[in-house]
């Protein structure tokens, strides 16, 4: 039997999608299965056991390069796929299935309701699916099952490029995101930063892709020297280089990334793709979430986990991916979350053990 499982983007589906991969492989053990994903994206699952081969394309490929990846793979099939799983449900995958398999199966995206959610407040995604369920979903024919397992990430013999630390709890922050309203801003990620290091003398590690290395940098540099837009709890930079900030966005690969967050006891991240990373590597996550809700299915999967949010907001969600401004204009999804509120969702968690 041969299987084929298509999800193009981006890094945190991709991520999402290791449930149902690990399910498949399950119920069907004996089979050939095949993931089809864009090139950018293969270290994601690259080492997947539960993979025989990863086929991939480039961003830029047009219908004649697509035209002739799929009829490359029919030939070397000798045949079309027994079933097609197709995971992102886009006009490229709906092209790319066409004719490629015997049998397809697509996931059903709740794109109007989210979309009534933004709009009109209707709130018509209750209960909450989580993504990883939904794709499971597209399995169900099959008989695909929830093992209750979580998310996957496998790494290989990628090295942790954190320096060892014993005695002091080990702070992963992602203050990055896509989109810009999903992003905390630089200052509370400066004042929470200071407060673990105040009360658990934390060692505060960055993690984000090559374009966020200056805004990490300047967070660490925040935290180091107590510079927070006058935002100060009393400590008077780093008397300790070894805990000092570290900052690795931009100096890792996703692989080495997912390595980092090992060594974390904790990790703060925005609604972003290593919210995932981390759920994947069974950290403990505190996901901040601003103009984005729960209901979209997105917060960390499978693991020990708490959202950051600011409760009874009339205009949350003002989108289901985020912007690149706040269409109010006050941005208090964000603005609004304090960093002392954070600091006790994260006492809650108990994972500043050390």
């Amino acid at each position: 039997m041969n299987l084929l499982v298509i999800r193009f983007s981006s890094a945190g589906d991709i991520l999402l999608t290791s449930l149902f991969l690990r399910s498949l492989r399950k119920r069907f053990p004996d089979a050939s299965i095949h993931f089809l994903t864009k090139q950018e994206f293969l270290p994601l699952v690259a080492h997947s056991p539960y993979l025989d081969r990863v086929i991939t394309i480039n961003s830029s490929d047009r219908r004649k390069e697509l035209s002739q990846r799929k009829r490359t793979l029919i030939r070397e099939l000798g045949g079309k796929y027994d079933v097609a799983y197709d995971l992102h449900n886009s006009l490229r995958s709906r092209w790319f299935r066409a004719g490629i398999a015997q049998r397809v199966e697509v996931v059903r995206k709740p794109s109007l309701r989210k979309r009534l959610l933004v709009w009109f407040k209707w709130n018509r995604l209750r209960p909450i699916v989580p993504i990883p369920e939904l794709y499971l979903r597209v399995g169900s024919r099959d008989g695909l099952a929830n093992d209750g397992q979580g998310l996957e990430l496998f790494i290989g013999e990628t090295s942790n490029p954190l320096p060892p630390l014993r005695g002091n709890p080990t702070v992963g922050f992602a203050p990055g995101a896509r989109h810009q309203t999903k992003r905390w801003p630089p200052e509370q990620w400066i004042a929470l930063g200071r407060l673990l290091r105040e009360h658990h003398q934390a060692r505060i590690v960055l993690l984000g892709a090559p374009e966020e290395s200056n805004l990490c940098q300047l967070i660490a540099d925040g935290i180091r020297n107590g510079i927070s837009n006058g935002i100060s709890n009393g400590i008077d930079g780093d008397s300790h280089a070894e805990t000092g900030p570290l900052n690795l966005a931009g100096e890792t690969t996703w692989l080495q990334t997912a390595a980092a967050l090992d060594g974390c006891d904790l990790v703060v991240t925005n609604d972003s793709a290593i919210a995932h990373l981390a759920a994947a590597r069974k950290r403990t996550v505190v996901a901040i979430f601003g103009p984005t809700v729960q209901e979209f299915g997105f917060a960390p999967y499978g693991t020990r986990m708490a959202v950051a949010e600011v409760p009874g907001l009339p205009c949350r969600p003002c989108t289901t991916i985020g912007g690149n401004r706040c269409p109010k204009g006050h941005f208090r999804c964000m603005i609004g979350l304090q960093p002392h509120h954070v600091a006790e969702i994260i006492e809650k968690l108990k994972a500043m053990a050390g």
